[in-house]
């Protein structure tokens, strides 16, 4: 098993391989899992250790915000600290293992959302989906998955708007399995040809003069140790906040950061945030009043192959909205929570009786400029790198994305006579009361069009012949299931395209 320490190294070592990942993360794992035997060589550099070290976190540190219209700016300072592991499998090690595909309407354009599409179909995508669910342990999600366990009926079903999307639990996850999240973070580098470098951090990004090719890494070790590194293609997948930092310190042939030819470089960061409020003193919480007689455990088991509700293509086209799903959190009401006006009204009107279950909502967030990653000059970390700064901004559109789909679930709801949503919740709290992700996406936003990203359809980087970036910093939009699973599809067909380019 080919594990180095690069602080044992003698100083100033060059390490060489024909592909060198940068990170040791879900995406780069899966990258080098696909090249294990290979025919060529590969080196992994990972930041960080085995297990999470607070020093090695440290190197994270930054500040941000979170803006909206109508709303009290939040700090989220600390958010660039906790939402991300620097050791090696990344966010791996705390992810709870919830895998989903994207929504067939989230790879068209939307001409009602600014900057929509993909340059990829979820066809294209399909058959790397399928060899990521294999390397997860999962179910492929190709089958019908929206009927009632029991019944073999359609759970739940509303109208044309809105449809059950399907959500599955891997194994190899830190949270979940250890000791199957440990096997998968190491049984690769058993490979000849694999050798993955620990505590080694790359700083730069070396070109040529015209900022046309890679020519080598730099690399730094807390212990005050410099190395470097050299290949025939590099792939950075360091996560979607360093691998602009790392660009950003990288500059061009003009001076800006590489890949910033566009000025994308860094912008449209989009997360995924939960709304939802459950502690409420009159007990106004966040639920759906169902009157529906069918069982809902496809709905509210939370912890094995569940469904959310989710909005179609059709449906977001009338409402004029992104995507959007409700995920409703257990059948059981806890006490107090259950608003009896709600429940009573609910129950004369649909002709059933009612129950109270608490759910969450998620809006899809546009893309936008002014939502960005920058440095922070004047503060920097222990190896001289210049902290990240966030502006984490929602825009207008968004907050009525939010706000039209909720409203849409609601009428759907009644006028199916299946029930009635509680949203006790003014604009004016929505930052106050949302809860952040650990995802991170856009802020190296994929493009059929120079100008209006950082890499093409390949995951290559915009005129730089042999740099590519892996992870969800890639995705144009963010849609709204958790991006590992659609992040490792991409890193495998990343991994084929460049097995061409390095045999070639």
């Amino acid at each position: 098993m080919a594990f180095i320490d690069a602080r044992t190294l003698p100083n100033a070592t060059r390490i060489e391989a024909d592909l060198i990942i940068i990170g040791g993360g879900m995406a780069g794992i899966a990258i080098a899992t696909e090249w294990a035997n290979a025919g060529k060589t590969v080196a992994v550099l990972e930041s960080g250790g085995r297990e999470m070290d607070m020093e090695i976190q440290a190197l994270y540190a930054g500040t941000g915000a979170m803006r909206a219209p109508g709303c009290e700016d939040r700090p989220i300072d600390e958010y660039l600290i906790q939402s991300r592991v620097r050791a090696l499998g990344g966010s791996g090690n705390v992810w709870g293992g919830k895998c989903g595909p994207l929504d067939p309407s989230d790879f068209p354009e939307r001409p009602w959302l600014s900057r929509s599409g993909w340059p990829m179909t979820r066809g294209d995508l399909q058959p790397f989906y399928d060899r990521a669910c294999t390397l997860l342990q999962i179910p492929a999600f190709h089958r019908d998955f929206d009927r009632d366990p029991l019944t073999d009926r359609p759970a739940l079903p509303i109208d044309e708007n809105f449809f059950s999307s399907p959500r599955e639990y891997s194994r190899i996850s830190g949270r979940t399995d250890r000791e199957a999240f440990n096997r998968f973070r190491t049984d690769f580098a058993d490979a000849p040809n694999i050798s993955v470098y620990l505590h080694a951090n790359v700083t730069s990004i070396r070109t040529d003069r015209r900022g046309r090719r890679v020519q080598g890494l730099d690399v730094a070790c807390l212990n005050g140790l410099r190395h470097s590194a050299r290949g025939r293609a590099y792939v950075l997948a360091a996560g979607g906040i360093e691998n602009v930092r790392i660009l950003l310190h990288s500059k061009d042939a003009r001076g800006s950061g590489l890949g910033n030819h566009s000025d994308w470089l860094g912008r449209a960061f989009q997360g995924h945030v939960t709304f939802g409020v459950y502690e409420n003193a009159e007990g106004l919480n966040t639920a759906l009043c169902v009157t529906t007689q069918q069982n809902m455990t496809l709905y509210t088991d939370g912890r094995n192959a569940h469904c959310v509700l989710a909005t179609t293509l059709e449906g977001q086209r009338r409402f004029g909205t992104g995507n959007f799903t409700t995920t409703l959190v257990s059948a059981n009401t806890p006490p107090g929570a259950a608003d009896p006006a709600v429940l009573a009204l609910a129950s004369q009107l649909d002709g059933a009786s009612a129950q109270s279950i608490p759910c969450f909502f998620m809006a899809e967030q546009s893309p936008h400029l002014e939502s960005r990653l920058t440095l922070h000059e004047g503060h920097t970390d222990a190896l001289g790198m210049a902290y990240m700064h966030l502006d984490w901004v929602y825009s207008e559109q968004d907050m009525q994305n939010l706000e039209r789909s909720i409203a849409a679930l609601g009428d759907a709801l009644g006028a199916a006579g299946k029930g009635r949503v509680r949203w006790p919740v003014e604009r004016s709290q929505l930052l106050a009361i949302l809860n952040q992700s650990r995802h991170h996406m856009g802020t190296t936003r994929m493009s059929a069009d120079p100008e209006q990203g950082v890499v093409d359809a390949d995951c290559r980087v915009h005129g730089v012949a042999n740099l590519y970036i892996a992870g969800s910093s890639v995705f144009p939009t963010s849609g709204i299931i958790n991006p590992t699973l659609t992040l490792m599809a991409l890193a495998m067909r990343l991994s084929d395209h460049l097995k061409q380019e390095l045999r070639a």
